[in-house]
């Protein structure tokens, strides 16, 4: 027999919450279970309830809607009428690569000349940076389009205009409160954007931009927003929901050779492919590229027509998959013996344990130092800060991953000052 690994409680309903998933059970046949679970998300009603369950493309928001949108589809028809060169800017996880690979045929589609440039995590770090900008000006490139990042260049971006390069930014993540002075900046986050629903990925708002340029939701490369919404944790409700449904479905039937090469090396059957065989299964395949090598490598992996070469890219994805398992294990025992020792320090001083883990160690890889803070929120139910530190240079770059109620966007916000450079989620 199978025993449960986690206990799980059931927090009570309301009397009207409880009403009100029977009323939905009734209406719409489903076990009481599953309605109770509904009202727990603050579903309440039979209408809301099969929008949920089973909405479809057509419950899609205009993607209009977003802040600088139609600003957006108009730089980029302008270049492709000029023949321009717009280079993709993108991020090393999971999100951003599916992005990246998402606009890059998203903009083969219309006819756009185009190439793409994601940042070396360790070499270069995370977003846009005067190196790469000025790498893209002597390669000619007229147009940045930035993908899962973009929000917090603010001086990045004005470099670039100075050399004669516009920007578009897509993003998610959350916006500083001075926005990065480009043509467009389309973030769902915006405190100034109508968007009714914020919570989308990376690879979500690329899905929008698509949706714009193409007067149609770009379904056919649903599979890389299910990829991206769901490696990027996003929340699976409203159009995360319908884009994971859908990309669910095309995965199942998908000839894209990427896909294929990622089943055959992980032992993944995509007939039955669910959000779990994402998470699990293709996503750190995904990820191992950024993490320990190159994020081209999934890219390559992800736009590919040739089977034997996403084979060849899967493979390496594979082994490097394999290597960031070991690697992570060893760190995560580094990591917990250094937070041990600081408790036992507080201890001998009479202090209570620390609220927030922040754990660094010389030589630890930037590339994982994610996983482990997840590992030790797992673990300590605490939010987690995990450093790696650079003694030649005398810097720090880490990762967080944090609790419900500690917003660690706001945290680092709080200290600014202290650091170089910072951004992210409330959660990540």
């Amino acid at each position: 027999m199978l025993k449960a690994k986690t206990r799980w409680d059931f927090v009570a309903l309301s009397e009207t919450e409880e009403q009100a998933a029977a009323a939905v059970a009734r209406e719409l046949g489903l076990a009481p279970l599953t309605a109770r679970l509904l009202a727990r998300r603050g579903i309440l009603d039979a209408e809301a309830a099969g929008r949920y369950l089973n909405g479809g493309p057509e419950l899609l928001h205009d993607p209009f809607l977003l802040k600088d949108m139609g600003a957006a589809v108009d730089r980029i028809r302008q270049a492709a009428e000029r023949d321009e060169l717009i280079r993709i800017y993108g991020d090393y996880d999971a999100d951003g690569v599916s992005s990246t690979a998402f606009v890059i045929r998203l903009l083969a589609s219309l006819g756009c000349r185009s190439d793409y440039y994601i940042p070396h995590r360790t070499l270069e770090g995370y977003g846009l940076n005067e190196q790469a900008i000025d790498a893209a000006a002597q390669a000619g490139v007229k147009l940045l389009l930035t993908v899962d990042n973009g929000i917090s260049a603010v001086d990045q971006i004005a470099y670039a205009r100075s050399l004669g390069i516009d920007t578009v930014v897509t993003d998610h993540h959350e916006p500083p409160v001075r926005l990065p002075e480009a043509v467009a900046v389309v973030n769902p986050k915006r405190t100034d954007c109508p968007y009714p629903f914020k919570g989308l990925a990376g690879v979500g708002v690329a899905f929008k931009l698509g949706h714009a340029l193409l007067g149609r939701p770009p379904l056919e490369w649903a599979e890389l927003a299910a990829l991206g919404t769901i490696a990027d944790l996003m929340p699976l409700r409203d159009e995360n929901r319908i884009l994971v449904r859908v990309g669910l479905d095309r995965l199942r039937r998908t000839d894209n050779p990427g896909f294929l090469a990622l089943a055959q090396v992980g032992g993944m059957e995509l007939s039955a492919v669910t959000a779990e065989t994402i998470a699990f299964g293709m996503a750190p395949r995904v990820n191992a590229g950024g993490r320990l090598s190159r994020a081209d490598i999934a890219v390559r992996l992800l736009t590919t027509g040739d089977p034997a070469e996403a084979l060849r890219q899967a493979e390496t994805l594979d082994a490097l998959n394999r290597e960031r398992q070991t690697l992570v294990e060893a760190m995560v025992k580094q990591a917990e013996a250094v937070w041990a020792a600081k408790c036992a320090s507080a201890a001998e001083s009479g202090m209570p344990e620390p609220e927030v883990i922040v754990v660094a160690g010389e030589g630890w890889n930037v590339g994982v130092v994610g996983i482990v803070a997840s590992k030790l929120v797992e673990r300590y139910y605490k939010p987690a800060f995990v450093l790696g530190i650079d003694a030649e240079k005398g810097t720090a770059k880490g990762s967080a991953r944090s609790i419900e109620g500690f917003d660690l966007h706001a945290a680092l916000t709080a200290c600014e000052q202290l650091l170089d450079h910072y951004g992210g989620h409330q959660a990540a």
